[in-house]
């Protein structure tokens, strides 16, 4: 096994003791993920970036099978937040997720197929037992099911706004934050309880698969309530 943490840090920009709770707090959630998968040849990179969620005051990425980032701003005060060590636990849960599905080969760059990806990676947090990230629920129903109508002919494009549909536009309410992860969320989930599979079942299922089945109307989205 070759799951290694890794700190990027030439300039000591994190604080000591925030650096060695953060790396301990993610090696404390590794051991809980790895209760229901583990991975070898995997560097999980902490590294200084101002480029965050501001209501975690870090951001998780997958850099492909091999690597996964954790970017921690040091001037965030969300860094000292009681929940960090569960926001923690759930984003190396989804970028976790994230390399799973990339090893099987399934993974698309298409509208739908970041749905399917983001989705499942967020269902795959629940399943460890992390809380609902916000991103998931970020949409109202009437939101949601907008947003939802205009994705739907767009499914297979290649060359969509992947930042406009993921993260909105500032000062424009036609563009939400989160839209896509939460329109991810909602499918996923409702597929998922259709199938009777767990996110982690469903890793290497391919992304036209879910959205043949929207399409079709075999399944809708997991619509919050009003």
């Amino acid at each position: 096994m070759t799951f290694r943490f890794r700190l990027l840090d030439a300039m000591d920009e994190l604080p000591a003791r925030l650096r060695q709770d953060i790396m301990r707090e993610l090696e404390a959630a590794y051991e809980r993920i790895a209760r229901l998968v583990r991975l070898d040849r995997l560097d999980v990179v902490v590294a200084p970036d101002a480029w965050v969620l501001p209501a975690y005051g870090f951001s998780g990425f997958a850099n492909g099978p091999g690597r996964i980032t954790i970017g921690v701003d040091p001037a965030s005060p969300r860094l000292h937040d009681p929940e960090r060590s569960d926001r923690l636990f759930g984003t190396l849960a989804h970028e976790m997720h994230h390399v799973v599905r990339l090893r099987s080969g399934v993974e698309t760059y298409t509208l739908g197929g970041r749905f399917v990806s983001e989705g499942l990676a967020q269902c795959f947090e629940e399943q460890a037992g992390a809380p609902t990230p916000f991103y998931a629920v970020a949409l109202d129903r009437e939101t949601l099911t907008k947003m939802a109508d205009r994705a739907r002919p767009l499914l297979a494009a290649t060359d969509f706004e992947h930042d406009t549909w993921m993260f909105g536009r500032k000062n424009d309410p036609e563009w939400p934050r989160s839209a896509g992860y939460s329109l991810g969320y909602a499918l996923m989930k409702a597929w998922l309880a259709w199938k009777g599979l767990t996110a982690l079942d469903a890793a290497g299922v391919p992304a036209a698969e879910v959205t043949d089945d929207w399409q079709a109307g075999r399944v809708s989205l997991a619509l919050p309530p009003r």
